[in-house]
């Protein structure tokens, strides 16, 4: 019995993750239904666990259970909201930075020279590895608690971010906001740290007003 639970669990948990990034890499669209038999069919994993997955989902926000509608992933900020967001996260990932500035390993620095060398080649997964490399910084901040608060408002907008195509442009400019935080970790310059930290999340707001820009031209 204890084996089926754990496994019913492993399989949930699954469904969750492959739901979860169907969403973040806007493979499923805001508004659109989450049909059990489909996402079973798509998935390859029962309607159990899937329903369960959905349901913890729902609490995060990502989708919504709307009675006589089922599951639909859950509509995006606005764009005013997503401008609050980005305020809080200016301040608070600058203040993390600074903090883990102290505690980060000879290890930690490591993986995020290799986290950025990755991003050179400019993969589809780009901005997974921009989050990886974000996630190893705050972390060494020892605050699991803020950390959690950084992925639930980076999660609220990355959905929009992968819903867009950037230009080469906005990828090199993302490369450079990331060479400039590893040089302020290597010198240990905290000032210069949470600058750079600023200026590269002030840059994914930046490019959200210009693909709001686009939307409206081509609703126009």
């Amino acid at each position: 019995m204890i084996l089926k639970t754990d496994e019913s669990s492993m399989k949930s948990l699954m469904a969750y993750d492959k739901i979860r990034e169907l969403i973040l890499t806007g493979k499923k669209y805001p508004g659109t239904r989450l049909v059990l038999s489909e996402l079973e069919t798509e998935l390859g994993i029962g309607r159990g666990p899937i329903r369960e997955a959905l349901m913890r989902l729902d609490r995060s926000g990502l989708v919504r259970n709307v009675p006589y509608k089922g599951a639909i992933v859950a509509p995006l900020p606005k764009k005013k909201e997503m401008e609050y967001i980005f305020s809080i996260r200016v301040n608070l990932e600058a203040e993390l930075a600074k903090v883990a500035l102290k505690n980060l390993t000879e290890e930690d620095l490591k993986e995020l020279e290799n986290t950025h060398e990755k991003m050179q080649c400019m993969p589809q997964d780009f901005y997974s590895l921009d989050r990886h490399f974000h996630d190893i910084l705050y972390e060494a901040s020892n605050y699991p608690h803020l950390c959690l608060i950084v992925h639930k408002l980076v999660e609220s907008v990355e959905a929009f971010l992968n819903l867009f195509q950037h230009d080469e442009n906005d990828y090199k400019i993302f490369l450079e906001e990331h060479a400039f935080i590893l040089e302020a970790l290597k010198n240990r310059d905290s000032e210069k740290l949470q600058q750079a930290v600023a200026d590269n999340i002030k840059s994914g707001m930046r490019r959200i007003e210009k693909a709001y820009a686009l939307l409206m031209d081509n609703r126009g």
